[in-house]
């Protein structure tokens, strides 16, 4: 396994053993062929409509199934090692668009109806706070799930590393289970947090949306569930006209500061090829500050190389 883990702060979590998968050999050797097999028969267009059947590779799908539970009761995520044979950015696509359709339904993230976005700096001067989406930047520091800019949660989000930054770029985790114990101690907080706040549907729909959701909800069995996006939250407030009390204010900076403790955080550094699967509404993701090799640009899947791009991710959203 080759996912390293930063040692800046002794105090941070360490993740389990379990939140790690390398796929057997003959699993591998049935996706290579697979990926290889789909680009070739569909060489142009996007990724995310090529019609995939995850039956194709029994081996894969059946340690994909036997994996699950990790994401679901346990770690609350898992991270799949790299596919030997898949060495291509749009190999990697390929790959990361197969394991999202083994876990369940690719969910729709653009009015563009997207079912796999690139998550790279594209060098744009607009930033998260003027409206651009988190994916087009290279901000850092927003602690966030991505269930934040439509009504439906989502069950799974995959993030794929076509390519890892040259310096940085680390993903730090929060399970909101961890979160929600400590909150307990500070009934005050918990009690605004699970009031409802306006979301705002950024780059889900042509005109402006807005939804009310609680950040701290529970599941029928009792389980914190979390949404959470603070810049799109104190946006959507300032949108329909009602900006954040000084009460709801004090409660998101302490909520900030528990989720900014690294006696709550588990950091990971994603390699190329590796992909990390989390349940959504359970687990809480952002990634440090990075620096990248080169000067932003458009980046080509199907003509680029790995080594001649910048930090490079594919995202799903599934549903089971």
């Amino acid at each position: 396994m080759t996912t390293s883990f930063v040692p800046s702060n002794p105090r941070t979590l360490e993740a389990p053993a379990e939140a790690f998968h390398t796929f057997s050999a003959q699993a591998q050797g049935e996706l290579a062929a697979y990926v290889a097999e789909l680009d070739r028969a569909y060489p142009e267009g996007r990724v995310d409509a090529i019609p995939v059947d995850p039956a194709v590779c029994p081996t894969f799908t059946a340690e994909v199934e036997a994996t699950r539970g990790v994401i679901d009761s346990t770690a609350h995520f898992l991270v799949y090692d790299r596919v030997e044979g898949v060495d291509s950015l749009r190999g990697q696509a390929i790959y990361a668009w197969v394991l999202g359709t083994a876990l369940g339904t690719p969910m729709i993230q653009n009015t563009d109806d997207w079912r796999m976005i690139e998550v790279y700096d594209r060098g744009l001067r607009r930033t998260i706070e003027a409206g651009a989406r988190y994916h087009q930047t290279k901000q850092g520091s927003y602690m966030h799930n991505d269930a934040v800019n439509d009504v439906d949660p989502i069950d799974y989000l995959l993030l794929s590393c076509g390519q890892a930054a040259h310096i940085g770029g680390e993903s730090i985790l929060v399970d909101a289970k961890t979160a929600h114990e400590f909150l307990l101690g500070y009934p005050e907080i918990l009690e605004v947090l699970t009031e409802e706040f306006w979301f705002e549907k950024r780059g889900m729909s042509e005109e402006p949306g807005f939804f009310r959701s609680p950040i701290i909800r529970y599941s029928p069995d009792g389980e914190a569930l979390v949404r959470y996006f603070r810049t799109y939250i104190e946006v959507a407030h300032e949108k329909v006209g009602e900006p954040l009390t000084e009460r709801q204010i004090a409660a998101l900076d302490f909520f900030d500061a528990v989720l900014d403790q690294s006696a709550v955080q588990i950091r990971i550094q994603l390699e190329r090829g590796q992909t990390l699967v989390s349940a959504d509404d359970r687990f809480l993701h952002t990634r440090t500050a990075f620096v990248d090799r080169y000067q932003p640009r458009e980046i080509d899947m199907r003509t680029d190389r790995p080594e001649d791009v910048n930090r490079y991710m594919f995202r799903m959203w599934s549903s089971k």
